[in-house]
């Protein structure tokens, strides 16, 4: 079995590295192969926004210009996932969104079936109290495009660097995320393992109030429920139907794909001439043509 660790930290050797190796460590004592990447090691373009991944039948248009397909790849190879990113300011560093939006090629080439509830761990360190607010949402959105089963993440304290080494407490957390991801993987039990959240999807905390000021809605996963007081505690209803029709469940990305994204090609052909000849009155305003910038003492 393969177990593959992800850095999406530019740090190395930081309390991210720690954490994962520790984790891969663990995942070794059950007898895994493990295996370890720093994604800023690599080379990852930006998403163009031209879409043609969805309607040209031939992929993302920059798959062979840079490494998101070799991670992409790396993922699907691996049997178990522990992703491990920093917190800096309220979430996870922009790799991370930049890995993420080149996921739209999966739209019209989805992933693998096998890749389906394959069990994943994320480990994020963070240095201040009070600004993680959105730590996972990130990775939690990564794995559910990819059909991952988060059955663990971990939100570790850490203020200094490679401070890590020295929390015993954070060390044993990050050994039994491995040992936990490691016999999921040998007994196909990918039930969640990690601290309760509200939302029975991701498990995140982060719910939007709806205008009719009733409902709530996770803003990751879609799924609305109704607000109650129970024993003065907060507590949410999400109906089982909408438990079922979450964002990223099987049949809710197909039924995207087929009946709102798929039409809009033949959208796109029929009003394009239009279109082209209308936003002629915008490239001839204020053209943006960058300009040199020359440091100060330079040149």
């Amino acid at each position: 079995m393969k177990v593959l660790g992800i850095v999406a930290s530019h740090r190395r050797l930081g309390n991210t590295e720690i954490l994962v190796k520790e984790a891969l460590m663990g995942a070794e004592e059950q007898g895994a192969k493990a295996d370890i990447l720093r994604w800023t090691d690599y080379h990852i373009l930006p998403c163009d926004g031209l879409a043609t991944c969805l309607f040209g039948g031939t992929g993302c248009a920059l798959k062979d210009k840079d490494d998101h397909n070799y991670l992409l790849e790396k993922i699907y190879e691996c049997d178990g996932l522990i992703f491990g990113a920093p917190c800096y300011l309220l979430e996870v560093p922009a790799i991370v969104r930049r890995f993420i939006d080149r996921l739209f090629v999966l739209m019209s080439s989805p992933p693998p079936t096998t890749m389906r509830q394959k069990p994943a761990a994320i480990i994020i360190p963070y240095a201040t109290r009070g600004w993680t607010s959105y730590a996972f949402l990130q990775p939690n959105l990564m794995m559910l495009e990819l059909g991952m089963a988060v059955i663990d993440r971990a939100l570790i304290h850490i203020q200094g660097m490679s401070e890590a080494t020295d929390n015993q407490r954070a060390l044993d957390r990050a050994h039994k995320i491995g040992i936990t991801l490691a016999q999921a993987i040998k007994t196909g039990d990918v039930t969640y393992r990690g601290e309760p959240g509200i939302c029975p999807i991701c498990h995140d905390r982060n719910i939007h109030i709806l205008k009719d000021n009733q409902t709530v809605e996770c803003g990751l996963c879609g799924i609305r429920g109704k607000l109650s007081i129970e024993s003065g505690k907060i507590k949410v209803h999400f109906p089982e139907e909408q438990v079922k029709w979450h964002r990223f469940s099987e049949e809710n990305i197909y039924r995207h794909f087929t009946y709102e994204i798929k039409p809009s090609k033949d959208y796109f052909i029929k009003t394009w001439p239009l279109l082209k000849e209308k936003r002629r009155k915008y490239r001839d305003y204020l053209r943006i043509d960058r300009e040199p910038v020359i440091p100060e003492g330079r040149g």
